[in-house]
């Protein structure tokens, strides 16, 4: 959905390939040509995949042609699928690991890692998703987020599988996360490139395009004493979700409170 293109081009950042999932009842719909052209963008290679194929009103070939024609993607290794029953699952994973390219890293290079997400744990402090591009990343490592340079030393390393897991180090063309006992929500920027503090780079990566609010709304405590909680609850939202901003504003009759930016109704609502 549009409102969440900004959550998709971080994904996209972090991958090699992307599948391409299209309705066989219903075709390619305008936000599909959306996200394709982000992961075009980003080099990927794409694997068509028809979903729904249990359904009656399912075509296929039509819409195995209209891939063709209205985004010029190649439909002769496309998989006919159903999460419904199950059928062409077993396909997906295989060719998902014959077609799509394996990442390009150094594993012996000087760290440099993408920061693809972050999110507040009460016990944990802050997590971050991070992207390994060169090098490795290890427990009790030095690192430096390089857009305010600041250091911090990393308490825990971890993959998802899909429940976290502890591991020694992450390595070159992976992603994981890390935990490095940082409380202050605003170290994490989204998009940052983390380094090694002993054997650091000196070019960071291209990051992502901050994105431009279109919907905004003023948001009042009912009490003005909950203030102070609106204002964290609301800077904790913006670690989670980049995309949403906003600024202190104050009314006459309202009192104090926030203008608060969204990327459209259905961000809004959520």
């Amino acid at each position: 959905h549009v409102d969440f293109s900004y959550e998709v081009s971080r994904s996209l950042s972090a991958c090699e390939g992307s599948i391409l999932i299209v309705d066989s009842t219903q075709g390619v719909e305008a936000q599909t040509l959306a996200n394709v052209y982000k992961a075009l963008d980003n080099n990927h290679e794409i694997i068509p995949v028809l979903n729904k194929i249990d359904l009656p009103a399912a075509d296929t070939e039509k819409v195995k042609k209209q891939i063709e024609d209205v985004i010029g993607i190649e439909t002769s290794h496309s998989i006919n699928c159903s999460g419904k029953t199950g059928e062409g699952v077993d396909d997906i994973l295989e060719s998902i690991i014959k077609i799509l390219p394996s990442p390009k890293g150094n594993k012996e290079g000087p760290l440099k890692c993408l920061l693809v997400d972050s999110w507040y744990d009460s016990y944990l402090g802050v997590v971050i998703l991070v992207r390994v591009i060169d090098g490795s990343l290890r427990k009790d490592m030095e690192i430096k987020m390089m857009s305010n340079n600041t250091k911090h030393t990393i308490e825990k390393v971890g993959v998802f599988t899909p429940k976290p897991k502890d591991v020694d180090k992450i390595l070159s063309g992976e992603i994981g996360f890390i935990i490095t006992g940082i409380k202050n929500l605003s170290d994490t920027k989204v998009g940052d490139t983390i380094c090694d503090t002993l054997n650091s780079i000196d070019k960071p990566l291209p990051g992502f395009k901050p994105s431009k609010p279109v919907v905004f709304c003023g948001l009042f405590p009912v009490d003005n004493s909950e203030y102070q909680k609106l204002k964290d609850g609301l800077a904790k939202l913006k670690l989670n979700d980049s995309s949403f901003s906003y600024e202190p504003e104050s009314s006459s009759a309202l009192g104090l409170g926030f203008r608060c930016g969204f990327l459209g109704l259905l961000h809004l609502e959520i």
